[in-house]
């Protein structure tokens, strides 16, 4: 009998992956009919975002994240003569280069210049955005991993900036109020200057 399709490893590891393997096994090791040892073996074998979807590692990822976001708050980006932190949260970029895409976490600040996300280990700005450069702003909820999650699309020069933080409308308010001061800012140096 002929298989229906043939199976890649890129296949079967994908599978793997989204659907998850739960592997449990008992092991009793006898002498003389005598039960000497008895092995309990429990494992899960899925990706992060399996597994939370299915309840585990909730308190590993709660506790993760909480330590990543002490880590990343004793460091901050190289802020210009003048620029101020109008806002700062947790959050995560959309990264997608060739066959590599994830959300990349960092701290995200809004200044009164610019947006943008930090890392602190390696110190590298993860996504900047001068503001002049931000086109338009829109709030949505995307399904992902069978949960509705919230994220901001941020139009800058054509493109669009996938981002999700730990109050998505906040943020959206912090970057259209920066906005807001800004042009308010150009104006009236516009008028001192005629």
């Amino acid at each position: 009998m002929k298989p229906e399709r043939d199976y890649g490893l890129v296949d079967i590891l994908d599978r793997l992956l989204n659907k998850g393997l739960i592997l449990n096994a008992d092991l009793i090791i006898t002498v003389a009919g005598i039960p000497l040892i008895g092995l309990s073996l429990k494992a899960a074998l899925a990706s992060i975002e399996t597994m939370l979807d299915y309840g585990m590692l909730e308190a590993w990822d709660r506790e993760t994240r909480e330590w990543y976001k002490k880590q990343l708050m004793e460091s901050g980006p190289h802020l210009a003569d003048g620029e101020v932190v109008l806002y700062k949260t947790f959050g995560y970029v959309w990264y997608s280069q060739g066959l590599i895409s994830s959300w990349r976490p960092g701290f995200w600040y809004v200044t009164n210049g610019r947006v943008l996300l930090w890392r602190r280990e390696p110190e590298e700005a993860l996504f900047e955005a001068f503001l002049g450069e931000i086109g338009s702003i829109e709030a949505r909820s995307e399904i992902d991993f069978g949960k509705e999650r919230e994220e901001l699309n941020l139009e800058v020069e054509g493109r669009i900036a996938r981002i999700r933080s730990s109050d998505v409308s906040e943020f959206e308010d912090a970057i259209r109020k920066a906005l807001a001061s800004q042009d308010i800012a150009q104006s009236q140096s516009c008028q001192i200057r005629f």
